[in-house]
């Protein structure tokens, strides 16, 4: 059992170890994300914070 443990363990982290070298950063990103740690996302066009994954709504007009 407990074999089967460490090996089911060994095996995540080879995984884990695989897709950090596929998507570097990408579980940084994720993470900073859903915590809500980086910089807001602002409209390159009028500056308003962009609110959604439609855009802003200086575009549409």
């Amino acid at each position: 059992m407990i074999k089967g443990v460490l090996f089911f363990l060994l095996v995540m982290v080879a995984i884990g170890m695989v897709g950090n070298a596929l998507a570097p950063g990408a579980i940084g990103r994720s993470i900073k994300k859903r915590m809500g740690v980086g910089k807001p996302a602002t409209c390159g066009r009028c500056g308003r914070y962009v609110i959604g994954s439609k855009g802003c709504d200086c575009k549409k007009g």
